[in-house]
């Protein structure tokens, strides 16, 4: 089985309402999201394809860890941590001549650098763009409407 990284940015604004698109493919509510780019870290993925398919500019935000390079900076750096991790089952696409694979996806909560941007969808990815409240993302069908980790994740996120 294939696997390829994936960083994905579930996008929370002021009021608490989240950022999804109606993805063409999968036919489900997706946050944006997308591959790594090679040399690109997992927070900058989440960062430009939040941007190319919502027209979005958003800060990732990491969750709270101790700084292992604190004495010594010059070693490295911390990168930015997600709130999950995930081991993603991708269905064979004969559209676009893809086998099953998976995606090992970095979920990175973010939130929009300016809230007066416009959204712009790409219309490649998605056929709808939208700010969902939390009550209206649990009245989500699991089954026709989003993928139970997609909704897990954003509900675990409020709940923090």
């Amino acid at each position: 089985m294939h696997r390829h990284f994936t960083a994905t940015a579930l996008v929370i604004d002021s009021h608490e309402r989240v950022l999804l698109l109606w993805h063409k493919r999968l036919q489900r509510w997706m946050p944006p999201g997308g591959h790594v780019d090679p040399d690109e870290m997992p927070e900058e993925t989440a960062r430009r394809e939040c941007k190319e398919e919502t027209g979005l500019d958003v800060e990732i935000i990491g969750c709270e860890q101790e700084d292992l390079f604190l004495e010594n900076p010059h070693e490295g750096q911390m990168l930015k941590k997600p709130i999950a991790l995930l081991l993603e089952n991708i269905p064979e696409s004969t559209d676009r001549n893809e086998p099953a694979h998976q995606h090992m996806d970095f979920a990175y909560r973010a939130k929009p650098r300016d809230e007066s941007q416009e959204l712009c969808l790409l219309e490649e990815e998605g056929t709808e763009l939208r700010w969902f409240t939390i009550d209206e993302v649990r009245s989500l069908d699991e089954k026709h409407e989003i993928f139970s980790n997609v909704k897990s994740s954003i509900l675990r996120m409020v709940d923090t």
